[in-house]
């Protein structure tokens, strides 16, 4: 029985850990910013942001979506 060793992944399109865990912590951060002011004005009579959360969780979406495409497809193995 043979084993065969993993195969590197060359194809990397963001290649620098450094920019990927910097993207990750900044997209991190928004998400959880974002999320909790629309948890609060949700849950608050008081005021409606919902003119600023609702753009802005649009952009946030679109954002982290991109980013996974371009760092994390091409990091799975085949």
């Amino acid at each position: 029985m043979s084993t065969t060793p993993p195969v590197e992944t060359p194809n990397l399109v963001v290649s620098s850990p450094k920019v990927r865990k910097i993207a990750n912590i900044a997209l991190g951060v928004v998400g959880l910013a974002v999320g909790t002011a629309v948890v609060v004005d949700a849950s608050s009579p008081a005021f409606d942001i919902t003119a600023w959360t609702t753009p802005i969780t649009a952009g946030y979406a679109y954002l982290a979506s991109a980013f996974g495409l371009v760092v994390t497809v091409p990091n799975i193995p085949k």
